[in-house]
């Protein structure tokens, strides 16, 4: 019986401290960030977009591209938007400063989006072998993934073609070779080829002398 007393008092001094013990909260404020949202290649607002400071707070684009994200505290913030399935993500260049209750105007984003298949584009270059400046037959060049591909002729060029507006990350591989990207990522714009995307493999067998 005494054990029982006990432990009821024990269990009304727990409680009675974690009823003292204040909850935390979530720092708000009434500053905000807002800006607009576009494609870097038509200059067009991007509606459904998704902003987010700090991987925190978000906000969606409305059909006009805009965004308002508020309740920020005073504070540094990065901010980042992305559409999914159709722009790369992109962070604003420089951290963004709230004081306190202000509203950050400016704070617009360009998003280069995915290119796909089912336009009028195309990317062509030449391979060549890094060492002896031969051309390479029989690499495969992709642009945006492995499904939309181009294999070098013999003289060492190749086109990929079908490819809408957009921006490519381009790859050029071999059987025996170092894969290669393209430094920069590749834009289509009104469906214009693109030329001269050359890449200069290097041989698996040269790496150790080079």
């Amino acid at each position: 019986m005494r054990k029982f007393a006990a432990l009821i008092v024990g269990l009304a001094c727990v409680t009675m401290v974690f009823a003292a013990t204040p909850a935390k909260s979530i720092a708000l404020g009434a500053g905000s960030i807002s800006g607009i949202i576009t494609d870097s290649v038509t200059g067009a607002p991007i509606s459904g977009a998704k902003v987010m400071v700090d991987c925190c707070n978000s906000a969606t684009t409305g059909s006009d591209g805009r965004y308002t994200i508020g309740r920020l505290a005073a504070g540094d913030y990065t901010v980042s938007a992305m559409k999914m399935g159709a722009y790369r993500m992109k962070s604003y260049p420089t951290a963004v400063h709230v004081a306190d209750g202000q509203a950050v105007t400016g704070i617009d984003i360009a998003l280069a989006p995915m290119g796909g298949g089912g336009g009028n584009g195309s990317i062509s270059g030449t391979v060549y072998d890094k060492k002896s400046n031969a051309p390479i037959a029989g690499a495969t060049v992709t642009a945006g993934g492995c499904n939309r591909s181009a294999t070098t002729g013999s003289d060492g060029t190749y086109t990929i073609t079908g490819l809408a507006d957009g921006s490519y990350t381009v790859r050029a591989m071999k059987s025996g070779y170092v894969c290669a990207t393209y430094p920069t990522p590749v834009v289509i714009t009104n469906g214009q080829p693109v030329t001269g995307i050359d890449f200069h493999l290097q041989s698996t067998k040269h790496i150790a002398q080079d």
